[in-house]
């Protein structure tokens, strides 16, 4: 039997690690099977103290959900290193690491449907932006990002930039700014945490006189629903 677990960034203090817990108790009865989750950040919950409980219970076959939306140092160096790891000390264990959610169907639905419902989605002078978490490390979420930006399907201009590494946002906004008369940020994280409005503050205060309207963050709408649920029920790697 394959044990299935969830692994999650998670945050040494505030509340989101519940409402992360919260979002997958909502989704555990609409998939096939059950899972458990561990925690990026945890001294308690980490992946390595979950897989030893499961091998414990005689478990050797994992299926990794990485619960991010983009492939950055997380997906792509510290999750293979732990179980590359775990796997030198248990020879036994089998495992498989599925893909992050950037490439769902169901976060580009949301991005289009955030756009639609902005007003002046058809104005023209409208631009849209795109705003990442990003890696100073890896540039592979910036080719993530821009791939998402490519499948919009809004007629105005789709721009991306991130957080951290190559595009960032407080060295590109600034430029374009004064190029467009209305500009609609769309943060693409899960929640309006800390990264969020530290964008939303510093963006009010570059704005000037510019027309700029920051989204709200995914915020556990049904699309995150609908990405975990595929995640969790796509049938295992042959």
């Amino acid at each position: 039997m394959t044990q299935t677990i969830v692994v999650m960034h998670g945050m040494r203090r505030g509340k989101q690690n519940q409402l992360l817990m919260e979002e997958l108790d909502r989704v555990a009865s609409q998939i096939d099977g059950t899972f458990d989750v561990a925690f990026i950040e945890s001294d308690e919950l980490s992946l390595p103290q979950i897989i030893r409980k499961h091998l414990w219970e005689g478990e050797t076959s994992f299926v990794i959900v990485p619960l991010l939306l983009f492939s950055g140092r997380h997906y792509l160096q510290d999750l293979p290193k732990v179980m590359h790891e775990m796997q030198l000390m248990f020879p036994s264990i089998t495992y498989e690491i599925r893909q992050p959610l950037c490439d769902h169907p169901s976060l580009t639905k949301w991005v289009n449907q955030r756009i639609e419902a902005w007003p002046d989605a058809h104005t023209p002078g409208s631009a849209i932006i795109l705003i990442g978490h990003g890696s100073p490390i890896v540039t592979e979420p910036d080719d993530e990002i821009d791939t998402l930006a490519a499948q919009i399907t809004t007629e105005l201009p789709v721009y991306t930039m991130m957080f951290y590494g190559n595009k960032l946002y407080e060295d590109l906004l600034p430029q374009m700014k004064d190029n467009y008369d209305q500009l609609y940020v769309i943060p693409i994280f899960f929640y309006n945490g800390f990264l969020v409005n530290k964008i939303k503050k510093k963006i009010n205060a570059i704005k000037g006189e510019s027309d700029i309207t920051i989204a709200d963050a995914l915020n556990f709408e049904p699309e995150l629903d609908e990405m975990l649920i595929d995640r969790l029920n796509q049938k295992e790697a042959v």
